[in-house]
């Protein structure tokens, strides 16, 4: 990863990097300058099994509530519920939360590094207005 780093290029974590104690040490180490936040979806969800999953115990969803969407076998979705396994992007958050969990630092950290850093990577960049 260091090597990776060093050439330029930023480290994108999902759901399936958090899966054993030693990506959680991978990601411990990724630059907050270099971190790119992705969900991988459809798939790559963070599962009970994950060694990232631990971050998330006792934790509710975006601001304080419940999951938002229920989670139903693909054979039964239907619009407004989200299929059982997948890491849709609306739960980039869980991927923001454990992250900062493992770093130590707030989520309101890591997230806005991910926002500068995507916003820098494909050049969004807000144009300044004139003085």
């Amino acid at each position: 990863m260091q090597e990776l780093i060093s050439l330029g290029f930023h480290i994108g974590v999902n759901g399936c990097s958090l899966k054993s104690s030693e990506n959680l040490e991978v990601v411990k180490a990724v630059p907050l300058e270099k971190l790119q936040l992705e969900t991988d979806g459809p798939w790559c969800e963070i599962r009970p099994s994950h060694a990232g999953f631990k971050v998330l115990e006792g934790v509710v969803g975006r601001d304080g509530e419940e999951e938002k969407w229920k989670k139903v076998k693909k054979e039964k979705w239907e619009e407004g519920k989200m299929v059982k396994g997948r890491n849709e992007p609306c739960e980039i958050w869980k991927v923001a939360r454990v992250v900062a969990g493992v770093k130590g630092v707030s989520v309101e950290e890591v997230v806005e590094w991910a926002w500068r850093n995507s916003v820098a990577m494909f050049g969004l960049g807000v144009e300044k207005e004139s003085p």
